[in-house]
């Protein structure tokens, strides 16, 4: 009877490679199941590893949430930061950085919504990986709505916060052919400067 074929080998990465390529396996996890399916298990299993191994890159799961949410959003944080201070109109600002967002790959559009909306408080991961989420939003756009509105820096992180959800739900009906990309864009537009409108003007009249 002949002996088992033996497992191929896994092929050699330097220590950089292979966090990226964990760090990859874990955004394909989060976008297919949430951010519930991603453990060390889960993403060795993905990633086609021993768990010894992702513990080598990762010590807690918690570490493993902030570095997937990192390898998901920082490279488009510089991105709509460039937009934000571009100068451009409000209505360009608003429309170059939606369609910046619905342009990612849709797995990561589907980790950052669900994040965004993760409420899940007895995972100390998960809240972590939330509020540095809404941070690093905040502190790309609430000193642009501030600059739009005059209202203090509170209100202004909280309207940006809030119009970034309503970005990620209206990416939503996008997805699904209830608008499509064009009359979303235009909606998303005509929405933010309603909204700056309006508490732009409630300023000017404190």
């Amino acid at each position: 009877m002949p002996a088992p074929a033996k497992p191929a080998p896994r092929p050699y990465l330097p220590a950089p490679q292979r966090r990226e390529h964990l760090l990859a396996a874990a955004g394909r996890l989060v976008g297919q199941g949430g951010w519930t399916a991603l453990s060390m298990q889960g993403l060795a299993a993905a990633a086609g590893v021993s768990r010894q191994l992702v513990y080598e890159h990762f010590a807690t799961a918690d570490d493993l949430h902030l570095a997937t949410l990192t390898h998901l959003f920082e490279r488009t944080q510089a991105s709509t930061a460039a937009i934000a201070r571009a100068g451009a109109s409000l209505g360009d600002t608003v429309r170059a950085s939606f369609a910046l967002f619905l342009d990612l790959p849709a797995e990561e559009r589907h980790a950052l919504r669900t994040l965004a909306a993760e409420r899940e408080p007895g995972r100390r991961g998960l809240a972590r990986a939330h509020a540095r989420l809404r941070n690093q939003v905040t502190s790309v756009w609430a000193p642009y709505v501030h600059q739009q509105t005059g209202v203090s820096e509170a209100e202004a992180s909280a309207l940006a916060w809030m119009i970034n959800t309503a970005a990620w739900g209206l990416s939503d009906t996008i997805a699904d052919g209830t608008l499509d990309r064009r009359r979303g864009i235009d909606l998303f537009v005509r929405f933010v400067e309603g909204t700056l409108a309006s508490f732009g003007n409630r300023g000017k009249s404190r």
